[in-house]
């Protein structure tokens, strides 16, 4: 066996690794405690307006299920998912990209540390995301609605999978 190729291999499986561990951990635990969101879903590259609406009944209608409530006069934290579609003339085939963002404020451990010393009210929080899900997909024209419909329940479904991980009480 060549001595190269085995070390090419082991390198890449650690680089790999390395890759997955770094991107799974990020947002581990930051859902904790989240038992209530604003929803807001924002669809770019499609002529129909109709469809924005029917994603954000496609994404209520799935959450009705679970205990995480949807709550449109909830400031914080804030559920966004962004649909962009591009449609090439050219080709028959489709592509769109989903990103679910939920952002929350927060203050730097700094700041918070120098207004409790001093008693003082915080003003000025920070926006900052702090769960993340992207999803890329190709489709033919006719299916195109369709596809991101099931992926957007698809992301969802990873969504509430990683929810229950942080929040496993709320399965019961």
């Amino acid at each position: 066996m060549n001595p190269n190729y085995f070390i090419k291999t082991i390198s890449l499986s650690l680089i790999l690794c390395t890759f997955s561990y770094g991107e799974l951990i990020w947002s581990e635990g930051n859902l904790k405690k989240v038992d209530q969101i604003s929803l807001e879903i924002v669809v770019s590259g499609d002529q129909d307006p109709t469809w924005e609406e029917k994603l954000t009944q496609i994404s209520l209608l799935f959450f009705e299920g679970y205990k995480l409530k949807i709550n449109p006069k909830t400031f914080s934290p804030n559920m966004v998912i962004n649909v962009s579609i591009l449609k090439s003339n050219d080709l028959s085939i489709s592509s769109y990209d989903i990103d679910l963002s939920v952002f929350d404020l927060f203050i730097s451990k700094d700041k918070y540390l120098d207004n409790i010393s001093s008693k003082k009210i915080i003003k000025k929080f920070k926006s900052g995301i702090i769960y993340q899900q992207n999803l890329f997909g190709q489709s033919e024209h006719e299916k195109i609605i369709q596809d991101v419909e099931n992926s957007l329940v698809s992301i969802l479904n990873t969504f509430i999978n990683d929810w229950y991980q942080d929040n496993p009480m709320k399965q019961f």
